[in-house]
């Protein structure tokens, strides 16, 4: 039970840092300005594993939030929300607050450990990859498009450990503007 725990806890830790670095991919490349808006955005994802044991690890951590005592779930999510973040317990979205100053400042949130690199493939297209020194080490590619300044699409394929081992997983991810008032 305890190595459930501790792959439970391992595999929510990489989800979130996949998904904020979905959203944190532009800031750093200071020569490109992303024309968005500001406010509490929605960051979706899907995660897909070649081996499966992500998923079930998440259908597991899913299973242990949900029966957590409330007071113990309501300190976990009031810290995430002293952060600016909010995780869907299925574990598919995380909120993020974004400022119009951060974005102009290039200030979007990021993952400590995290090195990226992108590039404008078009208009509103953006090719990107990353590295990341965190535990478990990740690295990978993909692509964004914005369709507007309040949703975008894109991809990823990335190489990350789960249980000492690499594990090849692919990501479908969108966002989207929710309201201007982070309350």
């Amino acid at each position: 039970m305890q190595d459930r725990k501790r792959l439970s806890k391992s595999t929510f830790a990489c989800t979130l840092s996949i998904g904020l670095m979905s959203l944190s991919l532009p800031a750093s490349a200071n020569s490109l300005k992303l024309d968005i808006e500001p406010g509490l955005w929605q960051h979706s994802f899907s995660i897909k594993t070649a081996s499966g044991e992500l998923e079930r690890a998440m259908q597991q951590l899913e299973q242990q939030l949900a029966s957590m005592p409330a007071a113990q779930r309501q300190m976990m999510e009031s810290m995430m929300a002293s952060q600016g973040m909010s995780f869907d317990l299925k574990g598919s979205s995380i909120q993020v607050c974004l400022t119009q100053q951060e974005i102009d400042r290039g200030q979007l949130p990021q993952q400590d450990g995290c090195e990226q690199q992108i590039s404008q493939t078009g208009d509103n297209s953006y090719s990107f990859s990353f590295s990341c020194d965190t535990k478990p080490p990740t690295s990978g590619e993909g692509d964004m498009t914005f369709s507007s300044r309040k949703a975008y699409s894109g991809s990823a394929s990335f190489t990350t450990e789960v249980n000492g081992k690499a594990e090849q997983m692919t990501m479908q991810q969108s966002g989207k503007w929710l309201k201007a008032d982070c309350g």
